[in-house]
């Protein structure tokens, strides 16, 4: 059977691993720096490098750095990639597992390079361990809540590297006669030689998919999303508001928007100072969207108003929601925060309203009503020369 050169391996691993970890440092900065994980990938694919680049001076260095260190190196860069995506999934992170793996592998490798000097236990020692890291790296990602192409990629190739490690443990138990790195020309062989170099290209390929996803998803909330609280910005609010009302009157389906002013807001800003006003601002907005479904929006319109989009909704329930948070703003969470109360103006679907412009004319003119009544009120909108669309 033709042998291919393992040196050849080595190198190209060492290679595309340096370039791999260049590219996720120069990612790691600016705009991705809120992404987590990205410096822990590059750290690991310059640990693999490293290790590669020791494997390669076989017979040059002694054995400590030809084969105990480089093979330790590659169990701590497969265990920076598994911290890797728990940064990056938000996920808990476990310290003292990983820790306790590495040093019971180094004491392992410390006993079958230095003691036995045995070709065959180191294989089947890494082959176990590399077995479980990336298996478990690929479970990993299979628990995000995102599940795209670039994580299933990603997550698939965790799992066939484990499996091409498993079978080359397997592999070196049945392999006859003695077994050293020159004698060792099996296929499973050099497919796991192979494997290790096409795998840090691949997974580090499946990697920045994900980040690349993970940055267009940050891009279009920095557009679309307002920083302080989360909340729709004004212009796509009213694009959302938009192709809500056209498909509500299409299907003839009920929907209910809310107007909502923080009551009293510049005093709250002149007696406690602008940034109570914004923790005021946030502490409400957190309120405001424990309360509403997944299918409701809610935007900023103003400094301190606020519209909330409720598809298929009736006036009625539309009703029920704006007093749920009128009660909600009025507690008092936090000592932090001053007591508060805002006054919502409550508009339904109208066969009579055209645009998203009307509806919110509605609605504002039942919030100055709300006002108008004391303040920390609901108003529904008067609405007797409409019909309301399927109430």
């Amino acid at each position: 059977m033709p042998r291919i050169d393992p040196l050849a391996f080595i190198i190209i691993s060492a290679a595309f691993g340096t370039l791999c970890a260049f590219l996720l440092f120069v990612l790691n900065s600016g705009l991705l720096r809120d992404i987590k994980g990205l410096g822990r990938w590059g750290a690991a694919c310059i640990t693999m490098a490293m290790a590669a680049f020791l494997f390669a001076l076989r017979g040059v260095v002694p054995v400590f750095l030809s084969s105990f260190l480089p093979n330790l190196l590659i169990v701590v860069g497969v265990i920076t990639m598994h911290t890797s995506l728990t940064e990056y999934g938000g996920l808990k992170r476990k310290k003292k597992p990983p820790v306790l793996l590495a040093g019971t592998v180094a004491l392992a490798l410390t006993w079958a390079t230095f003691l036995q000097d045995d070709y065959r236990t180191r294989i089947i020692i890494m082959s176990i361990t590399l077995t479980v890291l990336f298996a478990a790296c690929g479970l990993v990602i299979f628990r995000f809540k995102e599940q795209g192409f670039a994580e299933r990629f990603t997550g698939l190739m965790f799992l066939a590297t484990s499996g091409i490690m498993l079978a080359r443990c397997i592999g070196a138990f049945f392999q006859n006669g003695s077994l050293t790195i020159n004698t060792d020309t099996s296929l499973i062989h050099s497919i796991y030689m192979g494997t290790f170099a096409f795998s840090l290209v691949a997974l580090s390929v499946g990697f920045m998919l994900m980040v690349h996803r993970a940055m267009q998803t940050k891009l279009e909330s920095l557009a679309t999303r307002d920083q302080m609280t989360g909340m729709y910005r004004r212009d796509a609010f009213l694009a959302l508001l938009d192709q809500s009302l056209a498909q509500s009157r299409r299907d003839q389906r009920p929907m209910s928007i809310l107007i909502i002013d923080l009551d009293n807001f510049k005093e709250i800003n002149d007696r406690h100072g602008h940034l109570t006003g914004d923790r005021v601002i946030i502490d409400f907005s957190s309120k405001v969207q424990q309360i509403l479904r997944r299918g409701d929006a809610v935007g900023r319109y103003g400094g301190e108003e606020f519209l909330v989009l409720l598809p298929d909704t009736t006036k009625e329930d539309a009703y029920s929601v704006a007093d749920r948070i009128r009660s909600m703003a009025a507690e008092t969470w936090s000592r932090e925060i001053p007591a508060y109360t805002v006054s919502i103006g409550v508009a339904p679907l109208m066969t009579g309203c055209t645009d998203s412009a009307i509806l919110i004319d509605v609605a504002d003119k039942a919030l100055y009503a709300a006002k108008k009544a004391g303040k920390n009120y609901v108003e529904l909108a008067c609405t007797q020369s409409y019909e309301p669309v399927a109430s």
